[in-house]
């Protein structure tokens, strides 16, 4: 868990040094990652509260 932390550190800092855009991406892929892994072991509960949180957050932001 460790080494997981220091891999997704390290690509933020270096996202952080491309710019907000390049923050937005990396952070989608990862939350990408963690709704298609518990896709993949039967919990289709990340993948329901992941699309509903970006819905709600294009409702606030998207109009």
């Amino acid at each position: 868990m460790a080494n997981q932390a220091e891999h997704y550190n390290a690509g933020q800092a270096k996202a952080v040094q491309k710019g907000p855009m390049h923050v937005i991406t990396f952070w989608t892929n990862v939350c990408r990652k963690v709704a298609k892994d518990a896709l993949e072991n039967g919990d289709p509960s990340v993948a329901n509260r992941l699309a509903s949180q970006l819905h709600d957050f294009y409702r606030s932001h998207g109009q």
